[in-house]
C-alpha cells in the first residue's frame, strides 16, 4: 500500500490486533493487520500513526546516511559490490574517461572541472557498465515470472531501488545499484518484476519471491546495510 509516497507492506493474519514496525536500516514499514480489515480502516490507522512513522523513518535513516561525496582522490567509492579508491587524474586536454586500475577507479578529467562534472562523469560510466546487467537480468526474470515489462530505465533516484508502474508496465531501476553486488542488483530486478504481477507487498507477492528467490530476505538486508 502506498501511503504519502511510503510504500508499506501490508500482512493479513489470523490475528486481534494491529502491529505496526520501522525496520533499520532503510526505514522500511511493515503492518500485520487481522484478516477481516478493509483498506479504508488500514489507512485511517496509519493515518493516525503518520507522525510516529516518521519520525522514526527520520531517524533510522539519518542513523545509516552516508557521508556526502566530495569526488576528490583518495575517497571510498564501491562498483559492482567491491571497494575501490577514487582517483582523479586532470589534465590540460579535455577527454573524459573512467576506467578501473587494480583497486582504484580511475576519472580522467580537465583539469577545471568541478567536482558535480566528475561526479556526472563516473555516473555515466556507471550507467554504461551497468545497462547491459540490467537488460541481461530482465530477460531471465521475464522467462522466470512470466511477464514482460512495456519499458525498463536506469536512472538516479534519491530514495528507492527501484520502482513499477504496474499500470503501465514500467520498471525503474537505481543507478546506486551498480554500487552494489550483482545478487543485490537480480533481488531488485527480481523484486520489481514480480510487481507486475502483484502491485502490493501482499502475501501473494511474498510467496513469489520466496518461490523464486528463496533467500530475497537476506539478500534485502545486505542491500539495505548502506542505504541509498
Amino acid at each position: 500500500m502506498i501511503f504519502n509516497g511510503i510504500d508499506i507492506e501490508i500482512e493479513r493474519k489470523p490475528i486481534k490486533n494491529l502491529h505496526l514496525a520501522v525496520y533499520p536500516p532503510d526505514g522500511r514499514v511493515h503492518i500485520s493487520v487481522p484478516i477481516d480489515y478493509d483498506d479504508e480502516r488500514i489507512r485511517m490507522y496509519i493515518l493516525q500513526k503518520w507522525i510516529w512513522i516518521e519520525e522514526k523513518r527520520e531517524m533510522l535513516l539519518s542513523y545509516n546516511r552516508l557521508p556526502e561525496r566530495q569526488y576528490i582522490s583518495g575517497e571510498t567509492h564501491y562498483f559492482k559490490g567491491t571497494k575501490y579508491r577514487l582517483k582523479v587524474n586532470r589534465h590540460t586536454s579535455g577527454a573524459y574517461s573512467v576506467h578501473i586500475d587494480g583497486d582504484y577507479i580511475v576519472v580522467d578529467v580537465h583539469q577545471d572541472t568541478s567536482s558535480d562534472n566528475i561526479r556526472q562523469t563516473l555516473y555515466s560510466w556507471y550507467k554504461t557498465q551497468t545497462l547491459p546487467i540490467f537488460g541481461r537480468l530482465v530477460l531471465k526474470w521475464q522467462e522466470i515470472l512470466g511477464v514482460v515489462p512495456a519499458r525498463w530505465e536506469v536512472r538516479q533516484m534519491t530514495s528507492r531501488w527501484g520502482s513499477c508502474s504496474q499500470s503501465k508496465g514500467v520498471l525503474l531501476f537505481n543507478i546506486e545499484l551498480a554500487k552494489k553486488s550483482i545478487e543485490c542488483i537480480e533481488y531488485v530486478v527480481a523484486h520489481e518484476m514480480t510487481h507486475l504481477i502483484e502491485r502490493n507487498h501482499t502475501d501473494r507477492f511474498r510467496r513469489q519471491m520466496d518461490i523464486h528467490l528463496s533467500s530475497w530476505q537476506k539478500i534485502r538486508t545486505k542491500l539495505n546495510e548502506y542505504p541509498i
